[in-house]
């Protein structure tokens, strides 16, 4: 295969576009999977507000990561910051399978064990990683135009039913609770580490893809919970997964519900971010063999997954928002930022020396 300019084509490389589709599902992704018991409160008004300020959140966390990139100072380079950061891959990966594992016994098959559905998951998230980065971004576009187009059908389809005396009172919650909701909106952004190693996987600039990916992502994410107030009212509180009580409501002629249509894109689309957190994993995965490694990685992210499923769900406190606030600050930000600047101590005092 060869390009314009009979230059042979490079393996293992991705276009700008397909990093922003990669960014784009990675982080909208949440909101299909969504359990609104993390909230304070539940969705309400101000969750928008929230989901605003979480937007900037994520920005400013993708800033050190952006600057480790653009100054050539990449953490995943050295050789604690690989092993550090593919523990970090494959906790998010279990943290998604394990959501998706939750929705699918809440929704699908009430009361059954989540093992089903964490084996499957897992061993498809494997099987993607398996066939490469290129295959991923693809797959990424598949999912981002399909998103985009069902989420102009949800808003088409329910735009009869928007009723603005759905949002007053508007500030009904404390106003801290809104900070802290975008806080928990922000904690589950892995974007800033998954920036850190397909940087170099991109053939041209990639902070474009990742700063416009996260924005594209929260203004997707709005509009959905803008129709989740704007249709379901304060009876949005009552429901686990509200965006898919939505799709339930929702009906087209002689399609009286659309939740299959959300579940299986739901599918698609954790898998789609969960293939791309393990092929991160697998990257980092140096001393095992490249034949063996989705075999680890699998045996990997079920433990995780299963681990979490009993830990997080069982209970949501304030103790588990408060460890993946700290998680996320502390990948995203502390660790790149800690990274620059002992590499730009090193190079001084190597410069003083030399």
């Amino acid at each position: 295969m060869k390009t314009k300019n009979n230059a042979p084509a490079k393996r293992g490389v991705i276009s700008p576009y397909q990093l922003f589709f990669i960014f784009l599902v990675s982080r909208a992704v949440v909101a299909l999977t969504f359990y609104q018991a993390i909230l304070l409160n539940g969705i309400t008004p101000e969750t928008l507000i929230s989901s605003f300020l979480a937007l900037g959140i994520n920005l400013l966390l993708c800033s050190p990561a952006y600057l480790c990139v653009k100054y050539d100072k990449n953490p995943v380079a050295s050789e604690i910051g690989r092993i550090i950061y593919l523990f970090y891959f494959v906790f998010f990966a279990g943290v998604n399978v394990s959501r998706f594992a939750f929705f699918a016994c809440d929704k699908t098959v009430s009361g059954e064990s989540p093992l089903l559905f964490v084996v499957i998951m897992t061993a498809a998230a494997c099987y993607g990683a398996y066939l490469g980065i290129e295959a991923l971004g693809r797959f990424s576009v598949l999912c981002a135009v399909f998103s985009v187009f069902l989420l102009c059908l949800i808003i088409f389809l329910n735009f009869k039913n928007f009723h603005g005396y759905n949002f007053m009172p508007f500030f009904e919650g404390e106003r801290a609770d809104i900070f802290k909701n975008s806080v928990v909106f922000s904690s589950n952004s892995v974007e800033p580490a998954i920036f850190l190693l397909l940087s170099k996987k991109c053939s041209a600039k990639s902070s474009k893809p990742l700063f416009f990916g996260i924005l594209a992502s929260y203004l997707a994410i709005a509009l959905m919970l803008l129709f989740c107030i704007g249709v379901l009212g304060k009876a949005a509180t009552l429901f686990s997964f509200p965006v898919y009580t939505l799709f339930q409501m929702t009906a087209f002629k002689s399609f009286s519900r659309l939740d299959i249509v959300y579940s299986a894109f739901g599918f698609f689309a954790v898998f789609a971010k969960c293939a791309v957190l393990v092929y991160c994993s697998s990257e980092l995965l140096p001393i095992v063999k490249n034949k063996a490694k989705p075999f680890v990685l699998f045996i990997a992210v079920c433990a995780v997954s299963l681990l979490i499923y009993r830990r997080f769900f069982g209970e949501i406190a304030s103790s588990a928002r408060a460890f993946y606030a700290a998680l996320s600050i502390a990948f995203s930000a502390v660790i790149p930022l800690l990274f620059l600047a002992v590499s730009k101590r090193k190079r001084a005092d190597d410069e003083k020396n030399g």
